[in-house]
């Protein structure tokens, strides 16, 4: 890691507590107060406050009592105050009929203003059974699933998850 991209690693760093402690304050302050955020199935948040507001129902919810574990895979700098952040995301969920692992990759784009990075996009991007080399992916099975029964092939009983 070099100095330039310490500020960055912290971010992540960051994101990583703030989720762990279902802390969607501080998760929310690491954005941008414009930022823009797609989460894992393709929902769009716009500023900081429905980012905050979108964490804060999910760590109630779904993600109640997860666990998240980012990893810096590339940070590739655009200019000298832009850089774009390649991470990967295993997460353990607790809530009974969902997955207990699920496996992503968020992309972030981070912005320095007044010595200050935040982030200014997330992409949220969740690795399939079609994307991973290895590994069981329980939900991307179940995508896979209804994907092919809307574009009328034959799917597979048993392998449509709820999520």
């Amino acid at each position: 890691m070099t100095n330039e991209e310490r500020p960055l690693y912290e971010i992540v760093d960051k994101l990583q507590s703030a989720w762990n402690r279902s802390d969607s304050i501080a998760w929310a302050a690491l954005f941008a107060d414009d930022a823009d955020f797609i989460h894992i199935l393709g929902g769009h948040f716009t500023g900081q406050t429905a980012i905050e507001r979108g964490h804060r129902a999910i760590f109630d919810t779904i993600y109640k009592g997860s666990t998240n574990s980012f990893t810096v895979q590339k940070i590739r700098f655009v200019g000298s105050d832009v850089a774009i952040v390649f991470m990967l995301a295993e997460l353990k969920v607790t809530t009974p009929g969902l997955p207990p692992l699920l496996h992503a990759r968020p992309t972030l784009i981070v912005h320095r203003t007044d010595h200050t990075w935040k982030i200014v996009a997330f992409q949220n991007t969740m690795i399939t059974a079609e994307g991973a080399p290895e590994g069981d992916n329980s939900l991307a099975k179940g995508i896979t699933s209804v994907e092919q029964h809307d574009r009328g092939a034959p799917s597979h009983q048993g392998q449509r998850e709820s999520c």
